[in-house]
């Protein structure tokens, strides 16, 4: 092959691959930094709640003046926490998904890629499938396609950092199209976890039993302390954590579906991303206050 013939396939090559500006690759990064490690909202409510369950527990253990109730109380405690602190397959897996696809969008815009992807997309990209298929075997769950990870293992499969360079945008927009349906299925799932009457009635049980098994414990006590006072207040500032937390994070799940589907609509039409994605911005403001909430819950005001 002659060097024109080359350079002309070369180009040929690098003018259908590019499909989205570097703004554009900017902001999809944007979007996969801010929802990285989503799960951590949500799962917090539960955690939280299992935290409160100790605390205000303990004060009920206090109370009791046969040794041996005490130390059972107090184990009782530590197997429910452990109990706990375990996530259903379902959530577990809708999770995992969510955050390894975030990940995943996050290396393939990264401008670091040509460092980084020999080293991660190959894992990245068999994790991500290999998390698809657990929860398309997992009973009653909705079917999301398979072969997602794909899309980052490409990058690697020719080598070469004017490949990659050439491709990136490419894949990118590949990646976000097959995921839109996955992403759909992840936050319906969230939402039904989110929304279930299970969790009001765990949020309301205990905030009664904080009050009841610290009354137990004064009732049975010398006399409260300052300390005691203070642990009593922060339970109850922790439990309102946990409403806002609940209803903060709710919204931020819906705002991520609406971006991530406006996302894609935006990247198909190849627009600017920053200058016409409102759903974003509000995403990345919910996701901040979710963050203010998390950091007052164990911080008494």
């Amino acid at each position: 092959m002659s060097r024109n013939v080359l350079i002309l396939a070369t180009f040929l090559v690098l003018s259908s691959c590019i499909s989205l500006t570097k703004t554009q690759i900017e902001s999809v990064n944007q979007f996969a930094q801010n929802t990285r490690n989503f799960s951590i909202f949500p799962s917090k409510i539960m955690t939280e709640l299992a935290d409160i369950r100790v605390k205000r527990g303990i004060y009920y253990a206090n109370s009791l003046t046969d040794p041996k109730q005490h130390i059972a109380e107090l184990d009782s405690i530590f197997s429910q926490k452990k109990f706990d602190y375990q996530l259903s397959d379902k959530l577990d897996v809708t999770f995992k998904i969510i955050d390894k696809y975030s990940q995943s969008l996050e290396l393939l815009t990264s401008d670091n890629y040509e460092k980084e992807i020999e080293k991660q997309s190959k894992n990245f990209g068999i994790d991500i499938d290999s998390l698809i298929r657990l929860n398309n075997s997992l009973k009653d769950a909705i079917t999301i396609p398979s072969g997602i990870g794909g899309a980052v293992s490409n990058l690697v499969v020719l080598g070469g950092k004017q490949y990659v360079r050439s491709i990136q945008a490419k894949e990118v927009r590949k990646f976000v199209c097959l995921a839109d349906t996955l992403i759909s299925t992840m936050t319906l799932n969230l939402l039904e976890y989110l929304q279930s009457e299970n969790i009001n009635l765990l949020i309301d049980h205990e905030e009664r039993e904080i009050k009841r098994n610290y009354l137990s414990f004064l009732q049975n006590a010398p006399r409260a302390t300052i300390e005691s006072e203070r642990d009593y207040l922060e339970l109850k500032n922790d439990i309102d954590g946990v409403r806002q937390l609940q209803k903060q994070t709710i919204d931020a799940t819906k705002e991520l579906k609406i971006a991530h589907k406006k996302l894609l609509h935006e990247i198909e039409k190849k627009k600017n991303l920053k200058q016409t994605i409102s759903e974003l911005q509000e995403l990345y403001e919910s996701i901040n206050k979710i963050k203010e909430t998390v950091q007052k819950i164990g911080t008494q005001k």
